[in-house]
């Protein structure tokens, strides 16, 4: 399986409500994401795809969420703006543009140092 990823960052703002009605401070990250993309056989330009097309399909994706708070943006309202769902609304944004025999593996999402959350489809 051949591997490509990219990393890009975007700053958001969240405020994470828990189970027991407690909210956080509203508080800004800069939003580190990496999206990878694999393929089996590589392209007839000896590629899995290129670079500059996956940078351009995942700065589409987190365009919406730049310099927002996460939780008044249209896939949030209900749910936490967590780094796992806003690694999971990524994932969801990007995957479809990929063309096939490349699929997107997974996308992670840091937001801050040390603190990291994966999506990637499966059991």
């Amino acid at each position: 399986m051949y591997w490509i990823s990219i990393e890009t960052e975007f700053e958001a703002w969240h405020q994470l409500t828990f189970a027991d009605g407690t909210q956080e401070s509203l508080h800004p990250h800069p939003w580190q994401v990496t999206a990878a993309v694999c393929a089996a056989a590589l392209n007839r330009d000896g590629l899995v795809m290129d670079f500059l097309l996956l940078e351009e399909i995942v700065n589409t994706a987190i365009a919406p969420y730049r310099g927002k708070q996460l939780e008044k943006t249209l896939f949030f309202p209900g749910r936490n703006a967590s780094a796992e769902n806003v690694a999971k609304c990524l994932f969801d944004a990007i995957a479809p543009r990929i063309t096939p025999p490349a699929r997107l593996g997974f996308v992670e999402v840091t937001e801050a140092p040390g603190c990291r959350a994966r999506y990637q489809p499966g059991e």
